[in-house]
Formats: C-alpha cells, sequence, structure tokens
C-alpha cells in the first residue's frame, strides 16, 4: 500500500457554489487539491463545476447536493466524498451559510430557526459526519466560516449573529477535542467582501457602500482572493501548530476605535 503522504489530498468546501465558497474551492485547485463542491442543488452546482474544469484543466471536482439541515444527506455527501477520495479527507471548510435581515421584533421563529440550522448545526452535522474520514487525513483540518457577526451586534441580523458566535464555540471545542486526533480546526472571520452579494445589497440600497468602506480602517472592500488566502494558510503546514483560533479577515474593523 503507498504511503498515504504520496497521495492526492482531497477537499470538501460546502456552499461551493458561488461566492466565497467557489473562490476558496478554485485556490485549494489551484495548490493542488481535488476538490468536492457541495451545495443545496445540482442545478447550483452545474456551472460552478463547468467553470472550474474549464479554467482549470488539471482541477478534479466532484459535486455533490446536500441539503446540510439534513442528517441523511449530510451523511451521504460524506459516503460520497469517501468513495472518490479512497477513505479519506484531508480539509473541510465549512461555508454553507444564509442570511436574513429583520429587526428582531419582528423575525419570524421559522426564519431564526433556519439561520441557525443551516449556518451553525450544518457545520456541526458536516464536522461530525467527516470526523471519521478525517481521521485519515493528511494533517487534516476543519475550517468554519466565520463572520464579524461573530464579534459585533450587527443590526437586524440577530439569528445569523448567533448562529456566527455560536460557530466560534463550535470551533473552539472542537480544537479541544480532536486535536488529539491530530485534527486542527479553525475559523474564518470576514469582514466585508466584494462579492455578488454584496453588490445586490448596495444596488437595493440595502447597504451604504461608502459609509461601510469609512467604517473599515483599510478604507476599501475585501477580495474573495483574500478569504481564500487565509483559508490556504489555516490548511497548510505554516499553520501546523495553529488550533482553535478565530482569524479576522476584515481590514480591521472589529479592533477599529476610532469612532470613540
Amino acid at each position: 500500500m503507498p504511503d498515504r503522504t504520496e497521495r492526492l489530498r482531497t477537499a470538501l468546501v460546502t456552499g461551493g457554489a458561488q461566492g466565497l465558497g467557489l473562490s476558496m474551492a478554485a485556490a485549494l485547485s489551484d495548490v493542488g487539491y481535488r476538490v468536492c463542491l457541495s451545495d443545496l442543488t445540482d442545478e447550483a452546482l452545474t456551472e460552478s463545476g463547468r467553470s472550474l474544469r474549464t479554467t482549470r484543466p488539471q482541477a478534479d471536482v466532484l459535486t455533490v447536493a446536500c441539503d446540510v439541515t439534513d442528517d441523511g444527506a449530510v451523511d451521504m455527501l460524506m459516503g460520497k466524498v469517501r468513495d472518490w477520495a479512497d477513505g479519506s479527507l484531508d480539509v473541510l471548510v465549512n461555508n454553507a451559510g444564509i442570511i436574513a435581515r429583520s429587526p428582531t421584533q419582528d423575525l419570524d421563529t421559522e426564519t431564526w430557526a433556519r439561520t441557525l440550522d443551516v449556518n451553525l448545526s450544518g457545520s456541526f452535522r458536516c464536522a461530525r459526519a467527516a470526523h471519521p474520514l478525517l481521521r485519515g487525513g493528511i494533517a487534516p483540518t476543519v475550517i468554519n466560516l466565520g463572520s464579524l457577526g461573530s464579534t459585533l451586534g450587527m443590526p437586524q441580523r440577530a439569528a445569523y449573529n448567533a448562529a456566527k458566535t455560536g460557530l466560534v464555540g463550535l470551533t473552539r471545542t472542537l480544537a479541544a477535542e480532536w486535536g488529539p486526533d491530530g485534527i486542527r480546526v479553525n475559523a474564518v472571520a470576514p469582514g466585508f467582501i466584494e462579492t455578488s452579494m454584496m453588490r445586490s445589497g448596495f444596488q437595493k440600497g440595502l447597504l451604504d457602500e461608502e459609509q461601510m468602506k469609512r467604517r473599515i480602517p483599510l478604507r476599501r472592500l475585501g477580495e474573495p482572493a483574500e478569504i481564500s488566502a487565509a483559508v490556504l494558510f489555516l490548511a497548510s503546514p505554516a499553520a501546523s501548530y495553529v488550533n482553535g483560533v478565530v482569524l479576522p479577515v476584515d481590514g480591521g474593523t472589529v479592533v477599529d476605535g476610532t469612532f470613540f
């Protein structure tokens, strides 16, 4: 049997059909990972998988539709990854997420529950189901996607903020619990990033771009590639002793005290 360090490493990115998820998947492919993209529907994944294979002829890509709120669907996802990747997984990126904006007093229970189920419980389900595969991985790591909402009380995002704050607790607990298995667990907390979703918010008048930039010490939005770079760092040997951290990639937003 060949040494497992000689095999191609495998990464799974949930919420990988667009935006930050697709950017992270492309970056992982660029440094030699075979990548499984997962998202809610096959339709959402078709173009993303085709794009990766077209722009990166060397890419080894698997696409699997999965609802991360469904235990059975998550187990099926991990089964497909196991069969495709010879029983192991090296990097799990828990990126699947949704956001709902509403004054808290108007937030209905169904939206609250759904937001927590996707953002927090979905990450828990995927990590739990991936654990046996990660134990067979090469320097295995889990990277959870936090947010400014992990730290700041962002108005009209009660469910999202609660979920992302809970994800910090999950990250730290798994880091302590799974460290003895050699599995590192960290989180990346993006700030305001230039994505189609963010641009849509500007166009609809839900967000004020200039006000947002003034709030960021670097006075600009982040680029998806800058989030991907943080993910690559946490997945790399350079971060081999980094475990249980939340890495802000936000241009200094959460530490800015100049407005006082």
